[in-house]
């Protein structure tokens, strides 16, 4: 613990004392008081005292910490409590599930990244974490160890956009890095992970099977059945072993004591099934599964407990498994699934899908306690499945409260003091609480017009979302604008805040003018079109502008991040093109219907590559002036309610422009940093003064 302190907070980790309690009836707890001028944190174990830190920094040293930026090292005062916190804990398992997460981010950090991360779940009481850092190693050394050749085995390896996406048996062998040397550095991170997250109480969540298998295994094994699963969305077919065949067992006890020798001992796996598309053949498959993987886990570790989300699973899985192995995490839209009433389970919260950028989330609702609304006595607690936490800083500070809640709490109250803390001052607390109320009454994050893919007929930016705005571009301009000229001095966190509203702004107004040129269009208006088409293309300009002035919310910065973990000039092509395509057209090239699912509006990506696709657009509309009908921009056949990737010749022209700026990339640091956020962001707001009003 006191290496904790140190790492956090090294100024002043002298000035902590630090002792061991009784639990509070199996239940974690914890104290802050002072005591000789130091101040005491007091807990039933190592995450309880995590906890007590974070508690002692957020009550007196006004500390919060949600975005991402994890550094308080600056901290080099301690004033001492005036009173004694105390807290009791009712939450049995307060867990983060989210694996989207890692193909957005984690798994792209080095260790000293994790730490951070892995600091950041202890403060905040998260006391079971999934653990997939170096599965993608650990199922290569787990086809080696059977005799398969080692080229091939680490071919069948997905690069770190698409691992998640293997996890989960949906693809195979997609983007890999090819490299055995980036495969056994994934390993040593992900045994430091797990070592330093069970230092801290955590739990690490580790996969409980292998998922499919390459098909060629069956030229060693000839009596292995295997069986092809549908494609997955234009992704290449995968193959799975059928569980009823013996060598499903013999692999996958194979797998599982690799992964315990390569990444570390644990009582949690995760079992996630998320095969989405026509199940012909699949829903057998998966209730054979049941059994065959109760049955390896027993024989693995007797006291081994599985994960699996509701949504992957039906009440059929459980015809052969054994219910009482399991921990289903409810991510249901119904409050109450009968499915779940004898069988332990978690409530989701989920927040920001594949780190999409757009301000979001029930905070109401979140802040209603969704453990303590339950009176079901098989709940546990909550799992916590936000995909990135360097976006949506409110949301974010309040789902980790009701993690480890005990019983709802008032939101307007919480999101007040989060804004005193946040911006050092009480003077924003009504318009954040005006934001609250604005944008975060949904959980359904409205899609982007700027990131969608241009076509005189859209609904959707990416898949399941929709582009209809829910409230008027007005009351946010005036909450932007009542906090941009309030003469109260704006520290960086308001500041950062500043942008992502008006970047919020900004899209939502781009979308009205959109409806507006393609009417234009259709009706022949050459003067209003230009008009409008040229305000899009401003709108897009303005924004990218303005994310420039702060250099976390930039494409490149993430870049580097990622780039940086590559070894040599191979396995960093390998990361930069996994990087770009997760961000970009997410699916196989030529041929994705996912196109777009993880749209982001960062500093530019915005001008240079959804910028250009709307450039290009509008030019095309501007040659079929003369007879709008002639225009053929959608398809008739549309996957996901979307339009067909190559179906028409504009989205072809947009498909080679696509493929050119995944293979032409390079990350440009010119402009970031350079303007003040405050001034460009009023000179936005003066610009849009009036337009605001007109839509």
């Amino acid at each position: 613990m006191l290496n904790f302190i140190a790492r956090n907070t090294p100024k002043v980790k002298d000035n902590f004392i630090i002792k061991l309690i009784e639990s509070d009836n199996g239940r974690d707890c914890y104290e802050v008081y002072a005591e000789d001028k130091k101040i005491v944190l007091a807990g039933n174990s190592n995450l309880s005292l995590c906890m007590a830190f974070y508690r002692y920094l957020n009550e007196c040293c006004n500390v919060v910490i949600t975005d991402g930026d994890y550094d308080i090292s600056y901290i080099a005062t301690t004033p001492l409590p005036t009173k004694k916190f105390t807290r009791t804990v009712k939450q049995k398992i307060r867990a983060r599930t989210s694996y989207e997460m890692f193909s957005l981010e984690g798994n792209y950090w080095g260790f000293d990244r994790w730490e951070k991360e892995i600091d950041f779940m202890a403060m905040h009481g998260i006391n079971t974490a999934f653990q997939p850092v170096g599965f993608d190693g650990v199922l290569y050394r787990t086809l080696r160890e059977i005799g398969f050749a080692e080229d091939a085995a680490i071919d069948f390896m997905s690069g770190p956009a698409f691992l998640m996406r293997q996890l989960t048996g949906n693809v195979a062998a997609m983007n890999s890095v090819h490299s055995k040397e980036y495969l056994e550095r994934k390993i040593y991170i992900g045994k430091k992970i797990t070592e330093r997250e069970k230092e801290l109480g955590i739990t690490p969540v580790l996969p409980a099977l292998i998922p499919s298998v390459p098909f060629n295994l069956r030229r060693k094994y000839m009596k292995m059945d295997i069986f092809k699963a549908p494609m997955w969305y234009n992704f290449p077919p995968i193959f799975y072993i059928k569980a009823e065949n013996a060598f499903f067992e013999i692999f996958n006890r194979k797998f599982l004591e690799i992964q315990r020798d390569s990444l570390g001992e644990t009582d949690a796996f995760l079992f996630e099934p998320l095969y989405d598309v026509d199940k012909k053949g699949y829903n057998s498959h998966l209730v054979s599964i049941g059994q065959a993987l109760t049955d390896s886990l027993a024989q693995h570790n007797p006291d081994a407990v599985c994960y699996t989300h509701l949504s992957s699973i039906s009440e059929d899985f459980f015809k052969k498994a054994s219910p009482e192995k399991f921990i289903i995490i409810n991510d249901s839209k119904e409050e109450r699934p009968q499915f779940l009433q004898d069988k332990k389970h978690l409530v989701a919260i989920k927040g920001n899908s594949y780190g999409r950028t757009g301000l979001c989330g029930d905070i109401d609702t979140v802040s209603r306690c969704p453990y303590a609304v339950s009176k079901s006595e098989n709940l546990l607690g909550t799992a916590l499945e936000i995909d990135t936490f360097s976006e949506n800083p409110m949301y974010c500070a309040v789902a980790l409260h009701a993690t480890t809640a005990n019983e709802a709490f008032d939101a307007d109250e919480f999101v007040k003091d989060y804004a005193c803390k946040r911006y050092r001052t009480e003077d924003f607390a009504d318009e954040i609480i005006r934001l609250k109320n604005l944008c975060y009454n949904t959980d359904e994050c409205s899609g982007s017009i700027i990131c969608a893919r241009p076509s005189t007929r859209l609904k959707h930016t990416a898949p399941y979302d929709t582009l209809e705005r829910k409230y008027e571009c007005s009351e946010l301009f005036e909450i932007a604008r009542d906090i941009v000229e309030s003469d109260t001095r704006k520290n960086d966190k308001m500041r950062l805040d500043i942008v992502c509203i008006i970047r919020q702004l900004l899209g939502e107004l781009a979308y009205p003018i959109y409806l507006k040129a393609t009417e234009f269009f259709k009706a022949e208006n050459v003067r209003n079109y230009e008009q409008a088409s040229n305000l899009f293309l401003e709108i897009c300009q303005d924004m990218d502008r303005l994310l420039k002035t702060q250099e976390s919310l930039n494409l490149s910065s993430k870049f580097e991040e990622a780039h940086a973990l590559g070894n040599n000039k191979d396995e960093q092509q390998s990361i930069d093109l996994n990087f770009l395509m997760y961000h970009t057209i997410w699916g196989p090239i030529d041929r994705s219907i996912l196109y777009d699912t993880a749209w982001c509006e960062l500093g530019g990506l915005v001008k240079d590559f959804y910028a250009q696709r709307w450039f290009m657009y509008f030019r095309a509309l501007a040659a079929y002036f003369d007879n709008p009908k002639k225009l053929k921009d959608f398809s008739r056949k549309q996957p996901l309610d979307r339009h067909e990737y190559k179906k028409s010749y504009q989205h072809k022209r947009l498909a080679l422009f696509e493929n050119n700026f995944l293979e032409n990339y390079i990350p440009r640091k010119d402009g970031i940093g350079e303007e003040d956020t405050l001034e460009v962001a009023k000179e936005i707001l003066e610009k849009y003064s009036e337009v605001v009003y007109q839509f």
